[in-house]
Formats: C-alpha cells, structure tokens, sequence
C-alpha cells in the first residue's frame, strides 16, 4: 500500500512541476520514442501492481499520461504515431 502511495505522489509531484512548462510544439522522433517507453513501462507496471479494487488504465490513457509528462500536444503525437507505426496506433486508438 506505501508502494502505491509513493508512486501516486512522485507522479503527482511530477505532473505538477511539468505544468508549468509550455507545451512543444514541434515533434520529432525522439519525442515520440521518449512517449512510447514511458508508455510500454508503464503498461507493464500497471499489469504487474495489478489492484481488483481499481480499475486498470486504459492503453489511451497510458498513451496521453505519457505525452501530457513529455509536455507533448496529444493530437500531433496521435497523429505522428499514426504515421510512424500504423499498428500500434490501432492497438491504442482503434480505428479512429
């Protein structure tokens, strides 16, 4: 239970010390690969502190926690991830 509250706080701590940056308007293939690791890390976290009593997060929400962290527009990753592996889009997105 500490764990989770740990966790919850770094996150919460994070999220509020990057607000206050802009977001980037530009991005690149680094950017998009920074998203997609913080991404695949934290699928495999949630999968493994799995909690019956919470429901686990979604693909979309893992996806846009990722990119709302990079200070990343969530439409032009979406649309970058689409043009850059069509698959894994479709694995987060559905056919949008």
């Amino acid at each position: 239970m500490s764990k989770h509250l740990f966790s919850l706080a770094c996150i919460t701590l994070s999220l509020f010390l990057v607000s206050c940056a802009p977001k980037k308007q530009e991005i690149n293939a680094y950017d998009l690969k920074r998203v997609l690791e913080r991404f695949a890390q934290n699928r495999i976290q949630t999968g493994l502190m799995a909690d019956t009593k919470r429901p686990t997060p979604s693909d979309v929400q893992l996806f846009e926690e990722a990119c709302d962290v990079y200070r990343l527009s969530i439409p032009e990753a979406k649309e970058m991830l689409k043009k850059e592996n069509k698959a894994l889009y479709e694995s987060i997105y559905g056919n949008e």
